[in-house]
């Protein structure tokens, strides 16, 4: 006789058929933007030919995964020296030192390019403003040595960079663009170019 009890269970004896899991398919891990404290430093061309000596103190806050904030204490010392040419003892003859300090409260802004477990690569821009201080020394006169005198001024720097972070927190910095300006009669815009390297925390 056969009946439904006489017709095999789909799967056989043992009840419904096993279904194979599919294999789970999981994205490549990302490198997002974190937030947390940061310091970079490192070295920068003014006029190129001007070295100076930057260093960077901030903050980071992500916006996204993507796009970073950050706010800096940038700090910048530079050294020049010019050569006063003999003017018949008007002025007197010898090299001139220039010694500048600068400190700009920044904002930044920057977005991945693309982001991975090995780092991530991001361009961005910065605006900063703040004073700088220069102390300069006149050359040797005849029995009387060179004199110090001291000028001051409100600058600024807009800037662009590009920046590598590797996952263990390390960071690559170029900035190939940067304007410093100042608002004052007669001041001249000067190109600064910066190489710098930094932790991530």
């Amino acid at each position: 006789m056969h009946g439904a009890h006489s017709v095999p269970a789909p799967g056989g004896a043992s009840g419904p058929p096993q279904v194979e899991a599919a294999p789970a398919i999981l994205s490549a891990p990302k490198l997002p933007a974190t937030s947390g404290p940061r310091a970079l430093a490192g070295l920068a061309w003014i006029r190129a030919a001007v070295l100076g000596v930057r260093l960077d103190v901030g903050w980071q806050l992500p916006l996204t995964n993507v796009i970073a904030l950050r706010g800096y204490l940038a700090s910048m010392y530079s050294y020049d020296s010019v050569s006063l040419p003999d003017l018949g003892g008007l002025m007197p003859e010898g090299e001139l030192e220039i010694h500048e300090l600068a400190l700009l409260a920044t904002a930044e802004i920057d977005a991945a390019i693309f982001s991975t477990e090995q780092g991530r690569l991001a361009a961005g821009g910065g605006l900063g403003m703040g004073p700088s201080f220069a102390w300069v020394r006149m050359p040797d006169m005849p029995f009387q040595p060179g004199e110090w005198t001291h000028a001051s001024a409100v600058i600024g720097r807009l800037s662009g960079h590009l920046e590598y972070r590797f996952p263990s927190g390390w960071v690559l910095r170029g900035q190939p663009f940067g304007l410093l300006f100042s608002g004052q009669e007669n001041a001249d815009t000067a190109y600064e170019m910066a190489f710098m390297g930094g932790y991530q925390w």
